[in-house]
């Protein structure tokens, strides 16, 4: 089967569980019975993570994905099943 390659937001979760699974994660302490922690969670998302999320990145046309989403919807939208399996098999060996 082909990669996926040039996928950004594999990229960025290649990138982040590769930090993850070699940094030496700590276990918080618990709090003593009848106190509460005053600690807050804090979570960093990179601008990359921000652009993907808003769906602004490169090669992703709105305009696209609505006339795709209208397709569906009016159920005119038709999967070339060759084209799909070709994209499956990897045929280069």
């Amino acid at each position: 089967m082909k990669g996926i390659s040039g996928n950004p937001a594999l990229a960025a979760y290649e990138r982040m569980s590769s930090v993850t699974s070699t940094a030496k994660i700590a276990k918080p302490e618990a709090a003593p019975p009848g106190q509460q922690s005053t600690e807050a969670a804090s979570v960093n998302i990179s601008s990359e993570a921000r652009e993907l999320a808003s769906g602004t990145g490169q090669g992703v046309s709105s305009q696209r994905v609505e006339e795709l989403k209208a397709a569906v919807a009016d159920g005119t939208f038709e999967v070339d099943a060759r084209a799909v399996a070709e994209r499956l098999i990897d045929t280069s060996g």
